[in-house]
């Protein structure tokens, strides 16, 4: 796993050319510890970090071809058949690396390679007879790959904070994306939260010329085998678990050892008990338990060590480290979040670092592909609702929904939440389908905002930017599937796999690699009937049912618990908001960065200062979590890092006429 950079575009200046590479180039050094190199010729510029994980000693980057440039990031997990394939029909190889695979691949067939690879990848490739740079993205947006359009110039990095070390460039908020990432986590399409920033949408590629329109293609779309023959319940079951087992084989291949992360719940256990199959020697586990019990999982977490014979590291964590951990995890992830929970994931792969280990499977995407999140339950039950207005078991079902959360069990409550789910009835099957309840939640954050910024919720437009980016099959999709779609498309890249997953575990030069988004699996599981994936309320039921037999049952038939954080608790102490917090907070700091109205954030401030209750709702956690993470990116944004490059780490410099 990498870290790339580059640009299109006439440089007059050749030095020059290559010192901005080389300063994108140093931004990166959490990404590839071990080793950088640079391509230029007159009108692009590749550069490459290495975090050396296949072919230690080979395998350096920008690798060449004849006439190909490639600078990579990813993991290609089927490379060796791939290889065995194309040497069948003649192919030659100098190294031992995917890398030469990905690009020997696009030498014989184009972009129709990258449907054949089974992997997460962020892909830039130069034509020398052409002039053609290729940019290509993994099909769930799994590695990240940004681009800048300034002063005429296409710029590419794996990370924003790139583009901060170029000369007369000022990254900054688009603050109407801001807000609709504020109330799906993510913004819809190619947008970013910034202004002249987007991102290569996951599945496509793009092929940019000088003085010509870019063309963006895609090559893969997720539900594209929606109506594909499913077999009968206990064929289906064999199947998953032949492919889940398969691709946890697939993403254990490397030349450095390969640890687990174990939260305690069913997806990383199941994870880790294949790991364990296809992994004879004693391998090593990660987690992160929490010193205020109502998020502390290391019960469930130390019984499956147990039965996993592993080598297990716990990491606690406690407010204090939330606190003062919060802005340097920002200025990873480089966009706002709505709870802290990113937090221990960054300091977890500081320990995972520690103790020399480059590559975690995690769990990650199982709740969208099997439809584990507890918003398939509320459209169960709405739907179960309208059909039935009468239904004298809804008051019963809404407080299954949420077992986790203690005011979904006080029945003084229940008026309450029949009132508000109420209002979704006549929505739950509009375009947005669940998302509808998520924006609902959030469109307070409205009133947070600058008031000069002008952004309002506007949910017809917001109706009209989504309609504008949905498949033909869509209408045809069961209201699971949308759902499953739309998570996939927004929670899942725009937060866990960013915030959460590749900006988090690569801050310490951490992969995490995911073995629920192998395609195979992904498409599978999407075509299965919704009973399959949730019967009644029992979430990712077929999952379950499957893995019951090695998973203890206190893990399997546990109610789903999400993985979280404390949030706003982390920000006070002794009646006050933390120092940190408040060097972020204050004044001073809203005024200078613009995003937020002050009487707001005072108002939210002293509400807590006041009293911290023992119970604090969602709006709350999200709104303090929200505003913090805004300004302490605007505040490394504002403020980047100058970093140097090590000389004695360079390994590829080629510099064409």
């Amino acid at each position: 796993m990498c870290g790339i950079t580059g640009f299109l575009g006439f440089y007059r200046d050749r030095d020059d050319q290559k010192e901005t590479l080389k300063n994108m180039i140093s931004q990166l050094p959490h990404r590839g510890p071990d080793g950088w190199g640079l391509y230029t010729d007159p009108i692009v510029a590749l550069g490459h970090r290495r975090l050396s994980i296949q072919d230690l000693g080979h395998g350096h980057q920008p690798m060449t071809t004849g006439r190909y440039v490639i600078s990579f990031n990813g993991e290609i997990f089927n490379f060796i058949e791939l290889r065995a394939q194309m040497e069948k029909n003649g192919t030659q190889f100098q190294t031992t690396c995917d890398t030469e695979i990905v690009l020997k691949a696009f030498e014989q067939d184009g972009p129709e390679c990258f449907a054949t690879f089974n992997g997460q990848f962020a892909i830039l490739i130069w034509d020398r007879k052409e002039k053609v740079l290729t940019v290509a993205r993994d099909r769930y947006g799994i590695r990240p790959l940004y681009i800048l359009n300034h002063r005429g110039l296409n710029y590419f990095a794996s990370e924003l904070k790139c583009f901060d070390s170029l000369k007369e460039y000022q990254r900054s908020f688009n603050f109407k994306n801001l807000y609709e990432h504020g109330l799906l986590w993510n913004t819809l399409g190619d947008r970013t939260v910034y202004e002249n920033i987007t991102s290569q949408p996951a599945g496509t590629y793009s092929e940019y010329r000088i003085g010509e329109e870019t063309r963006c293609y895609s090559y893969y779309q997720l539900g594209e085998n929606y109506n594909e023959p499913v077999g009968n319940y206990e064929e289906t079951k064999e199947e998953m678990i032949e492919l889940l087992s398969d691709s946890v084989r697939l993403r254990l291949r490397s030349d450095v050892p390969v640890g687990n992360y174990l939260s305690g719940g069913v997806d990383s256990s199941v994870i880790a008990h294949l790991t364990k199959i296809h992994n004879k020697d004693r391998f090593k586990t990660f987690a992160v338990s929490f010193t205020d019990k109502g998020y502390d999982e290391s019960d469930y977490q130390n019984e499956m060590v147990d039965r996993l014979n592993s080598e297990h590291i716990d990491l606690k964590i406690d407010y204090t480290m939330i606190n003062s951990t919060l802005a340097d995890a920002a200025y990873h992830f480089e966009r706002p979040v709505f709870r802290t929970a990113p937090v221990p994931m960054y300091l977890l792969s500081k320990k995972v670092q520690e103790e020399n280990i480059k590559v975690v499977l995690t769990g990650e995407a199982a709740d969208e592909v099997l439809c584990g999140y507890d918003v398939f339950k509320e459209i169960r039950m709405l739907q179960m609702w309208r059909e039935n207005p009468n239904n004298d078991n809804i008051t019963e079902l809404l407080g299954q929904l949420y077992p986790h959360l203690s005011h979904y069990k006080d029945k003084t409550q229940m008026g309450f939440m029949k009132m508000y789910y109420e209002d979704f009835l006549d929505d739950i099957d509009n375009d947005l389908v669940g998302l509808n309840i998520r924006a609902n939640n959030n469109k307070i954050l409205m009133n947070y905002l600058n008031k000069d910024r002008a952004v309002a919720y506007e949910k017809e437009e917001l109706l009209q930017n989504l309609r504008a980016q949905l498949p033909t099959d869509y209408d045809k999709w069961s209201l699971f599937q949308k759902n499953q779609y739309l998570e996939m498309k927004t929670l899942l890249p725009g937060y866990l796999l960013s915030s959460q997953g590749d900006r988090m575990s690569m801050a310490h030069s951490v992969e995490g690699r995911y073995p629920f988004l192998d395609h195979r699996l992904v498409e599978k599981g999407f075509s299965y009937p919704d009973d399959y994936k949730l019967k009644s309320f029992s979430q990712k039921h077929i999952l379950r049912d499957a893995f019951r037999d090695v998973i203890p049952g206190s893990i399997i038939d546990r109610p789903k618990q999400p993985y979280q954080a404390p949030d706003l608790k982390s920000f006070f102490k002794d009646g006050k908001l933390t120092e940190e917090a408040s060097r972020f907070l204050c004044d001073e700091a809203i005024d200078k960065a613009g995003v937020f109205d002050k009487k707001y954030v005072n108002r939210l401030v002293n509400k807590f200062s006041r009293r911290m209750p023992k119970q604090i709702g969602y709006r709350d956690n999200m709104l303090i979590t929200f505003m913090l993470s805004t300004q302490m990116i605007s505040h490394a944004m504002n403020n980047p890092r100058q970093n140097k490059l090590d000389d004695s780490l360079k390994r590829v410099e080629i510099l064409e006429n």
